[in-house]
């Protein structure tokens, strides 16, 4: 079966709802980015060197992208409620086993099941504002929950290093997991299912894949979403933090206060976004020009980090972790062109090759900066991010080229 919008969901629910979605994709930001703060610790406790420690926070992504087109399809079968409250529960499971086990191999296998809980946080979140929202909200909303990861990403910063000074990290895991569970009860008590439509049988929906697939805008902005996000994801989730000690001169101080900063900025700019694309409608513009401006400048803050001018440093990163993040508005702006039947694959196929992009991205460049001894040399870090540029431009002028205006469908 098919689903349709719930008119009951609305006033003080619907907030509530809303909320807890936008509390699930905390999470998922929050484990995201928080090995970047680990990363000293983890090399320290298990001996890790750049290509164990890449894999290590790469597997999170691995989890998350194989897992997409399932849950794309489970969500469009059974709604966002019960499938999002099953896989809080797996999330935290797999957050309270990375807290409990001592070996590298589990420990890859913890953070991949985190990834798995974690993986329909944004899906499930855009699907449960796209059933019970009037369509020209569904940017802002999606915004505000980009914006609810940002300040995951922020809590994982500075403020878990406060905490490390009471509790080794595997506690603090296990206390998460806790949190997560409850989340995941508090969707399931709290969201409504939505309304049942036609019955699609599974083999319809299988079918629904490739049909999602060949949509037009899909194929023009996915691969802008990919790079800009990938990189994006992959340098301040891990690889941000070697590059400040390794390029610039930075102490852990330094590093730790200045990723705080970029999660305050991946927040503001995640909400200005969503805010911004609402706005613009009075004027004829959109979500498509707030897609296409952030990865303008998310570019220009990327040439600015490749001169290595240690003045420009601190703005540079700030103004590349307010817009890539914004550029994953091309989910709402592509799901307008898509049956709302076919929003939860939509979302889903685009976050596959996102977040798959992302794993390559982030175990790719530790490998490039450990068979390159980076650590002693600025180059590698220079050289790899100029070539991400290179094809970030190139999808650019891929999303932009013959681009026309679709007019978004009920």
């Amino acid at each position: 079966m098919t689903l349709s919008p719930r008119s009951e969901l609305v006033g003080g629910r619907l907030l509530v709802v809303l909320w807890l979605f936008g509390a699930a994709y905390f999470f998922s930001l929050f484990f995201r980015t928080v090995n970047a703060i680990l990363a000293p610790d983890l090399q320290a406790d298990l001996g890790l060197g750049p290509i164990s420690l890449g894999f290590l926070t790469a597997a999170y992504f691995l989890g998350l992208g194989l897992a997409q087109i399932p849950i794309g399809i489970c969500l469009d079968a059974y709604g966002p409620r019960r499938v999002q409250a099953v896989l809080l529960c797996l999330a935290a499971i797999g957050i309270a086993s990375f807290g409990i086990f001592d070996s590298v191999a589990l420990l890859v296998l913890a953070r991949a099941m985190i990834g798995i809980g974690l993986a329909g946080c944004l899906v499930a979140s855009y699907q449960s504002a796209s059933l019970w929202l009037p369509m020209r909200l569904v940017p802002f909303a999606s915004g505000i929950f980009l914006a609810a990861g940002g300040l995951g990403a922020l809590a994982a910063t500075q403020p878990i290093r406060f905490l490390m000074g009471f509790w080794e990290w595997q506690q603090i895991f296990v206390a998460l997991s806790f949190l997560v569970l409850f989340i995941a009860l508090a969707i399931f008590v709290a969201a409504p299912d939505p309304e049942k439509g036609r019955m699609i049988s599974w083999a319809e929906r299988l079918r629904s894949v490739p049909t999602a697939a060949r949509n037009t805008r899909l194929r023009r902005y996915l691969p802008l979403s990919a790079l800009c996000f990938g990189t994006g994801t992959a340098m301040q989730g891990l690889w941000a933090a070697p590059w400040m000690t390794d390029v610039v001169g930075y102490n852990i101080d330094n590093v730790s206060w200045t990723l705080m900063a970029m999660a305050v900025a991946l927040t503001v700019g995640s909400a200005l976004g969503g805010a911004f694309s609402t706005l613009l409608q009075r004027f004829g513009l959109g979500v498509r020009h707030v897609v296409l401006g952030s990865a303008v400048i998310f570019i220009a803050a990327e040439i600015a980090l490749i001169t290595a001018q240690p003045l420009l440093n601190v703005p540079a990163w700030l103004i590349f972790s307010l817009t890539y993040n914004v550029v994953t508005l091309s989910y709402a702006y592509v799901a307008m062109s898509q049956g709302k039947e076919m929003i939860g694959i939509s979302n889903a196929l685009m976050n596959t090759v996102v977040i798959l992009s992302t794993f390559a991205i982030q175990y790719g460049l530790g490998a490039v900066f450990a068979w390159t001894n980076a650590g002693q040399n600025k180059s590698p870090y220079l050289y790899t991010l100029a070539v991400l540029v290179g094809l970030q431009i190139c999808a650019f002028w891929w999303a932009v080229k013959n681009d026309k205006p679709i007019e978004a469908k009920a």
